[in-house]
Protein backbone atom coordinates (compact mmCIF):
# COMPACT_ATOMS: atom_id res chain seq x y z
CA UNK A 1 0.00 0.00 0.00
CA UNK A 2 1.47 3.53 -0.73
CA UNK A 3 1.56 6.62 1.39
CA UNK A 4 3.00 9.38 1.07
CA UNK A 5 4.67 11.98 3.14
CA UNK A 6 3.56 10.05 6.29
CA UNK A 7 5.35 9.36 9.85
CA UNK A 8 2.49 7.80 11.56
CA UNK A 9 0.23 5.05 9.77
CA UNK A 10 -2.59 3.62 12.41
CA UNK A 11 -3.76 0.06 12.00
CA UNK A 12 -6.03 -1.84 14.39
CA UNK A 13 -3.60 -3.84 16.17
CA UNK A 14 -0.60 -1.71 16.05
CA UNK A 15 1.02 1.48 14.70
CA UNK A 16 3.83 1.72 11.99
CA UNK A 17 6.13 4.81 12.71
CA UNK A 18 7.85 5.86 9.45
CA UNK A 19 11.69 7.67 9.42
CA UNK A 20 12.66 8.36 6.09
CA UNK A 21 16.49 8.79 5.35
CA UNK A 22 18.14 12.16 4.97
CA UNK A 23 21.12 11.04 2.28
CA UNK A 24 20.80 10.61 -1.04
CA UNK A 25 22.36 7.45 -3.38
CA UNK A 26 21.29 5.40 -0.45
CA UNK A 27 19.64 2.95 -2.65
CA UNK A 28 16.56 0.75 -2.24
CA UNK A 29 16.66 0.91 1.46
CA UNK A 30 15.79 4.60 2.66
CA UNK A 31 12.85 4.13 4.46
CA UNK A 32 13.10 2.37 7.97
CA UNK A 33 9.35 0.59 8.95
CA UNK A 34 9.32 0.40 12.27
CA UNK A 35 5.66 -1.48 13.72
CA UNK A 36 5.14 -0.92 17.76
CA UNK A 37 2.26 -1.32 19.96
CA UNK A 38 -0.34 1.23 19.50
CA UNK A 39 -0.12 4.52 21.02
CA UNK A 40 3.57 4.67 21.14
CA UNK A 41 5.30 8.24 20.47
CA UNK A 42 7.06 8.71 17.41
CA UNK A 43 10.75 9.23 17.88
CA UNK A 44 12.90 11.88 15.73
CA UNK A 45 15.11 8.61 15.22
CA UNK A 46 15.57 5.61 15.16
CA UNK A 47 18.59 4.81 17.42
CA UNK A 48 16.10 5.66 20.29
CA UNK A 49 13.98 2.50 19.28
CA UNK A 50 16.93 0.15 20.66
CA UNK A 51 15.20 -2.01 23.76
CA UNK A 52 11.73 -0.37 23.60
CA UNK A 53 9.49 -3.04 24.51
CA UNK A 54 6.61 -1.91 22.72
CA UNK A 55 8.50 -2.41 19.01
CA UNK A 56 7.17 -5.42 17.42
CA UNK A 57 9.81 -5.43 14.19
CA UNK A 58 11.47 -3.63 12.05
CA UNK A 59 12.84 -3.70 8.66
CA UNK A 60 14.00 -1.18 5.36
CA UNK A 61 11.81 -0.76 2.46
CA UNK A 62 12.34 2.10 -0.73
CA UNK A 63 10.89 5.36 -0.62
CA UNK A 64 10.89 7.90 -3.43
CA UNK A 65 10.48 11.71 -2.77
CA UNK A 66 8.15 11.18 0.17
CA UNK A 67 6.35 8.14 -1.45
CA UNK A 68 6.54 4.75 0.43
CA UNK A 69 5.01 1.56 -0.39
CA UNK A 70 4.17 -0.52 3.33
CA UNK A 71 3.60 -4.95 2.05
CA UNK A 72 -0.14 -4.72 1.79
CA UNK A 73 0.67 -8.40 4.00
CA UNK A 74 2.26 -6.35 6.79
CA UNK A 75 -0.62 -4.20 7.02
CA UNK A 76 -3.53 -6.92 7.14
CA UNK A 77 -1.36 -8.69 9.60
CA UNK A 78 -1.51 -6.44 12.51
CA UNK A 79 -5.68 -5.35 11.62
CA UNK A 80 -5.75 -3.42 8.93
CA UNK A 81 -5.93 0.86 8.79
CA UNK A 82 -8.36 2.57 11.10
Amino acid sequence: MKFYSKKLIELKNADIHLHYANNAGRGKNNVTVTIVKPGTLRPALTKFYFDNPNVIESFLVSGWKGNVSVPTDTIKQYGGLK
